[in-house]
């Protein structure tokens, strides 16, 4: 079990030792301990007419809801941009604009945040997001906003769907220059804006003279709800009316995955163009934007990696007669959570739960050192029952399905006879209910912890 120390959680105490022989596996029994829905789920985020658009899922629980939040949207320097004051109400999802909250991404940074919080400060919610472009010809582009995962500010963030495109060029053309945004707007039109967007940060952050190695993170999300939670889920299969008989069976199957890339390059020159970027209102602002001509470069560094993994799994029913139980219960939940190294395809961590009564849960943990692939993988299915004959003076049944995940991974470039080059970080938590406190670590700490011991 995740337990607190004074100064040390779960993962730091079993570091040496495990580091050593390259793994650590942490277990956690399945316990009954108070779980409960997270207060606030932020299951997208978008740019609609212009402005930053979030739509947030209160949780069923009123007791867990403070009276008052704050949706605060934050730039790639951390300042706030926008904000909106919301009074929650249980079970509602609301759609939230924050008007001015994407403000010159070219010069604060394309990786941004929104959070939602207490009035007193506490985070209930935190979602980062990319913004990029969308053109719609070769001078006019609108800004868009899609959900992220977290990074360190050396890391250039890339679209799965860029980052091939890019491989592709890359692979056909060598060490011969090119122009970036030139040859992927040949090959992939529609990805025009995003490489404008990629090509202006790829020079902020990365490349100067000579081959120069720098990291990219990317990542993917299936979610069968519709949501940006990707491997995460709240499967909930009840009764709606007391006095109507009802039957369901919802099914889920969901994944996410985080990959880190040392990509190197060497810079020929940069060119600048002037694009007119669409504001509310029909504004449109001329922007100066950098495009890079380079080559690509083998160089003499490699990266070397270290992953963490955690899952949580937790499966709660209720059949109609609790004395004594149906033959067939009419309520039940099933949970099943795996977790892979790069493309494997035997999962590191691998638990399934079933719940006909009660409740069943999972907490487990894994962390390698010194890894060769920078991808981290999790898949989930989940299942939640019930059938309800409407008659109210009976137990009304119910199945639930739900799950948590972490990926993180750090990169380090190993550079011979320079020793070790740039470090690059990325992950990516979603959670759907809270873990019990003071019992085990919150998916956020667990995370924190491993790159403090690294």
């Amino acid at each position: 079990m995740h337990r607190r120390s004074p100064r040390a959680s779960w993962l730091r105490a079993l570091t040496l030792s495990s580091f050593a022989v390259g793994g650590l596996f942490v277990a956690a029994p399945a316990h009954a301990a108070e779980t409960r829905e997270m207060p606030a789920t932020i299951v997208n985020v978008s740019m609609q007419d212009g402005e930053l658009t979030a739509r947030i899922r209160w949780s069923a629980e009123s007791k867990s809801l403070p009276g008052e939040v704050e949706v605060l949207s934050y730039d790639g320097t951390e300042k706030i941009t926008a904000g909106e004051r919301l009074s929650p109400k249980a079970g509602e999802e609301v759609e939230v604009k924050l008007s001015g909250a994407v403000q010159e991404p070219w010069e604060t940074g394309w990786a941004q945040r929104l959070v939602v919080r207490e009035a007193q400060g506490r985070e209930l919610a935190s979602q980062p997001y990319d913004v990029s472009l969308a053109c719609e010809d070769e001078k006019t582009c609108q800004l868009t906003a899609a959900p992220g995962i977290s990074a360190s500010r050396e890391v250039l963030h890339v679209s799965n769907a860029l980052q091939k495109t890019l491989g592709a060029i890359e692979k056909e053309m060598g060490t011969k220059q090119f122009d970036l945004v030139r040859e992927v707007a040949r090959r992939e039109p529609s990805l025009y804006g995003e490489a404008l967007s990629y090509a202006h940060g790829l020079i902020k952050i990365g490349p100067a003279e000579g081959c120069q190695c720098s990291w990219e993170a990317s990542y993917s999300r299936t979610n069968s709800s519709g949501t940006s939670l990707g491997a995460a889920h709240n499967l909930y299969s009840r009764p709606l009316s007391q006095n109507k008989p009802s039957n369901a069976r919802l099914t889920t199957q969901d994944s996410s995955r985080v990959t880190l890339t040392l990509h190197c390059t060497s810079l020929a020159s940069i060119l600048t163009q002037e694009f007119g970027i669409r504001q509310p209102g029909g504004l449109v602002k001329p922007v100066r934007m950098l495009q890079p001509v380079y080559s690509t470069c083998a160089g003499t560094c490699s990266g070397r990696f270290s992953h963490f993994g955690r899952i949580t799994g937790k499966t709660t029913a209720q059949s109609t007669t609790p004395f004594p139980p149906p033959t067939i219960p009419n309520g039940s939940a099933m949970e099943q959570s795996k977790y892979h190294l790069g493309n494997g395809l035997s999962p590191l961590l691998n638990e399934t739960r079933y719940a006909p009564t009660g409740d069943q849960e999972f907490d487990r943990g894994i962390a390698m050192h010194n890894v060769s692939s920078g991808s981290g993988y999790v898949q989930t299915s989940g299942e939640a029952f019930h059938a309800y004959n409407g008659n109210a003076s009976t137990w009304q049944p119910y199945g639930r399905a739900q799950g948590n995940y972490a990926i993180a991974v750090q990169g380090v470039a190993v550079c011979p006879g320079e020793g070790l080059g740039p470090m690059g970080r990325a992950f990516d938590i979603q959670s759907t209910y809270t873990l019990p406190e003071n019992e085990v670590d919150s998916m956020e700490k667990s995370v924190q912890d491993f790159f403090s011991i690294l």
